[in-house]
């Protein structure tokens, strides 16, 4: 709350106004919360104020309504994972693609709300148009980054079309995986055999085993 204290007798001493941007991460941080415990569907502006400390209008305020809400913990999400999968620049560029790979698998599997909200069924990436598509774009054109400097600039398919394949195959990995239904007994063992079969189709290499593979 905005106010006054005394520190002495009839002389009044203003508090600091909190200001804007705090009172948005403050309430964000809140909805984050939301999410990771009840999913998308529990992000409500009613929770999110409960879950705040402050009265639903502080939510409407600053994000208007539920889709706002999305959004925004949409865009944080994605720039989470995009920090993810920003690996050294000094790390060899195979080594680079793999433990970025990596990352993408575990935030995927630390944070599967936020993931889900991302990539899942009704996520605000399907409205083009948005400013939440052009921080998912700025995600693919990393992925993309990492491919081609593992490659020959003639290599076909091309670097954006390898880029979405790599994608679609890492992303039914780790849904695989979340839900539970892998037919295989050692899920880390069969996400690095996917890496060194992406990795020798990207290079043309043999799909030999890295042994720079976790242990």
């Amino acid at each position: 709350m905005d106010g006054a204290t005394t520190g002495h007798p009839g002389r009044m001493t203003p508090r600091r106004r909190t200001a804007s941007r705090e009172v948005s991460a403050a309430l964000l941080n809140a909805a984050g919360a939301v999410l990771d415990r009840d999913g998308t569907d529990g992000v409500t502006v009613r929770a999110v104020a409960h879950e705040a400390a402050v009265a639903p209008m502080s939510v409407y305020n600053r994000f208007d309504n539920k889709d706002g809400l999305l959004v925004a913990l949409a865009t944080r999400a994605l720039e989470e994972l995009a920090a993810a999968i920003d690996v050294p620049a000094q790390v060899e560029p195979l080594e680079r693609f793999r433990e970025a790979c990596r990352n993408y698998r575990d935030f995927a599997l630390q944070h599967p709300a936020r993931y889900s909200l991302i990539f899942g069924a009704g996520s605000p990436l399907e409205d083009q148009a948005s400013p939440v598509a052009t921080t998912g774009r700025a995600v693919f054109d990393a992925l993309t980054s990492l491919i081609e400097d593992m490659r020959t600039p003639t290599a076909q398919p091309s670097s954006a079309e390898s880029a979405q394949i790599v994608w679609g195959a890492i992303h039914g990995a780790v849904t695989i995986e979340q839900v539970g239904i892998g037919q295989t007994p050692d899920s880390d063992t069969t996400f690095e055999n996917l890496l060194t079969l992406l990795v020798g189709s990207l290079t043309n290499r043999s799909a030999a085993a890295d042994p720079r593979r976790r242990a």
